[in-house]
């Protein structure tokens, strides 16, 4: 079976919570010692093995492609789609329909997940289920709230809810297939749609991450990157 070589990264958020330090830029373009958060993941993932990037940018895309004409990268092809509105998670990628692999590679604009990308993908390679999902145990990453539910090593729930006691969060990093994508009607939804389905047809996997991700969609996650990049 073909190695996973593609990896979609959603950028379409407005980042309202850290606002004032983006100013009028994506988050994704806050700098972290003179170089831009989404330029160190983009570096991040050639590392992990990753020849194609597909970005998916929405809230003020085009300052992403300009920020991305002043790099010349090696051994990675890379594709900027900016969305004219708002499409949800899931919608980002079914508006790249055409453009997928049969598996590839999801994560997020404002997440920084250093973890063993071969590992989760041979772990998706051994069988034949649709999905693979990253988590963490919520012991790890106490100031995220927990929204997955696992129960005899299977996830059962997946989103919030306040009447479940939730022990795990989502890390980030996940795999699909692209026939997921096949019949789906609606332009606008979240991946968590997705995911709920997949759970009920026993198509999810997923995989213990032992230790805490980085994100930047909150000051107190700016804070914490910046130790980590000054280290």
């Amino acid at each position: 079976m073909k190695k996973i070589k593609q990896l979609i990264l959603l950028n379409g958020g407005y980042g309202s919570r850290v606002k004032s330090i983006s100013k009028n830029l994506p988050k994704s373009l806050i700098e972290f010692d003179k170089k831009s958060f989404l330029i160190r993941q983009i570096d991040l993932f050639i590392r992990k093995g990753i020849k194609e990037i597909i970005i998916c940018a929405g809230y003020k895309g085009k300052f992403i492609i300009d920020e991305l004409k002043k790099y010349k990268f090696k051994n990675v092809k890379i594709k900027i789609i900016v969305e004219s509105r708002k499409l949800g998670t899931g919608g980002a990628i079914l508006n790249i329909f055409k453009q997928l692999n049969q598996n590839f590679f999801v994560t997020y604009g404002d997440s920084w997940l250093d973890i063993d990308y071969k590992k989760i993908e041979s772990f998706f390679l051994s069988d034949k289920k649709k999905s693979v999902l990253t988590i963490v145990d919520k012991k790890i990453v106490p100031e995220h709230k927990a929204n997955i539910l696992l129960k005899n090593k299977k996830i059962i729930f997946y989103g919030k809810d306040s009447t479940i006691n939730l022990t795990h969060v989502d890390y980030g990093l996940m795999i699909l297939k692209k026939n997921i994508f096949i019949n789906i009607k609606k332009k606008n939804f979240d991946l968590n749609l997705i995911f709920n389905k997949l759970i009920e047809q026993n198509q999810v996997k997923y995989f213990c991450v032992k230790k805490r991700f980085y994100e930047i969609g909150s000051i107190k996650g700016i804070k914490r990157f910046k130790k980590i990049i000054n280290k």
